[in-house]
């Protein structure tokens, strides 16, 4: 995968280097939750979250946010 280079303000510099992940890593994350948090249709939201949780195991905050879009749009 190619990498890819940002410009963030100053102020952002020390928040980004208190991070307990590289910052490459923290993004990838946020943008991957994004997508998966966006409307789909319910097995694309299963897809989505199994995509996620291949690596490693869901976070609490990843599995919550997976319980509110099940909730949200299962078709029960």
């Amino acid at each position: 995968m190619p990498n890819k280079t940002i410009s963030v303000p100053d102020d952002v510099v020390p928040i980004i280097e208190s991070l307990d992940v590289p910052f490459s890593r923290w993004v990838t994350d946020r943008l991957r939750r994004h997508a998966a948090e966006s409307s789909m249709i319910f097995p694309q939201q299963l897809l989505a979250d199994a995509a996620l949780s291949a690596t490693e195991p869901p976070t609490d905050d990843d599995a919550r946010a997976a319980g509110l879009r099940m909730e949200r749009s299962a078709p029960w």
